[in-house]
């Protein structure tokens, strides 16, 4: 399920015992090997690529008092033959523990709301989902990222957290209003319903992208031993009528496993035509070490419309520190 940066914060104010001036530096590097054949128009080239990627995140946490911590990530992408790489804040914020199961949390942080996580070393297979993309297109802010104050309540069987955000979408003067509910109905199924407000009346920061006004998200994660399954359902007032994901994932021992994964989206056919957009990503996960992990992974897109789909094959590594 999704690094959930909320549920992490509100557990990290609520933890007792959390010795004072703890800091403590981690992160990973990213690296991906990528061939693809881009034969469909999609493409600009009409030619296959095969190439390396390469990026690194480094986080910094830090808990000074008893109830409030911090956190900032930083990524970094790789550069050109200019020497030029680019280093942006993905979160920064602070969590505090303001009454017996009420944590307060303020600034940029990973979009609570939907099933896959942000960041490499918390995900089933090397490409995001396209529900996951959905949402990350809808968020003018770096990655899926959202940025504002929060309140997340435990309320025994369910966590309700409510925020008030910026405009999701980059809007200076409206604002974005989200609910987020989580329950554990029975030991090792979780089940999160998400609404987020948004603007329709402009696009997404000016990166071109229509927004899809207000957003409901319905997801499901099902863990038993080495089974993780997944599920999610999510519609918007515009643009978008269904985006559904499914995703499998079984590690046969510690260090070896394997993940199927089908998304889709659907909606307006001026954003992606009028078929179903759909993607299928079978992945094999081999754990070298504590701190390395190695995905060997084929991926199939289906842009509809009667286009041609688009295979590639990814070898992935995340090393973390």
């Amino acid at each position: 399920m999704k690094k959930n940066i909320i549920a992490l914060a509100v557990a990290a104010a609520m933890v007792p015992g959390f010795a004072a001036a703890d800091s403590k530096v981690s992160g990973f590097a990213d690296i991906i090997y990528t061939n693809a054949d881009k034969d469909a128009d999609i493409f600009d080239d009409g030619k296959e690529t095969s190439a390396f990627t390469a990026n690194a995140e480094v986080d910094f946490a830090s808990k000074l008092s008893d109830i409030v911590s911090v956190r900032a990530d930083v990524d970094f992408n790789i550069g050109g033959n200019d020497g030029a790489a680019d280093a942006i804040i993905e979160q920064a914020f602070f969590a505090a523990s303001v009454a017996e199961g009420v944590t307060v949390i303020g600034g940029v942080f990973n979009n609570p709301i939907g099933w896959e996580a942000e960041d490499a070393p918390d995900m089933y297979q090397t490409p995001k989902l396209l529900t996951s993309e959905v949402l990350d297109g809808q968020t003018a802010l770096y990655g899926n990222n959202i940025a504002g104050v929060a309140v997340a309540g435990d309320l025994g069987p369910v966590t309700v957290t409510g925020a008030v955000l910026n405009d999701i979408g980059g809007l200076t003067d409206k604002n974005s209003i989200a609910l987020v509910v989580n329950a554990t109905p029975v030991a090792g199924f979780d089940v999160e319903l998400g609404y987020v407000t948004q603007e329709t009346d402009h696009e997404n920061g000016g990166s071109g992208i229509d927004t899809a006004g207000n957003v409901t998200n319905l997801n499901a994660t099902y863990k038993n031993a080495g089974l993780t399954l997944g599920a999610e359902y999510m519609t918007a007032e515009e643009i978008l009528d269904t985006g559904l994901s499914v995703t499998a994932n079984y590690m046969f021992t510690p260090a070896m496993g394997a993940t199927v994964a089908y998304s889709s989206r659907d909606g307006d056919g001026d954003i992606w035509g009028d078929d179903a957009d759909t993607r299928i990503a079978v992945a094999g996960i081999w754990n070298v070490a504590d701190n390395l992990t190695s995905v060997l992974g084929y991926t199939t897109d289906d842009p509809g419309d009667d286009e041609d789909s688009v295979d590639a094959v990814t070898l992935e590594f995340v090393a973390k520190f």
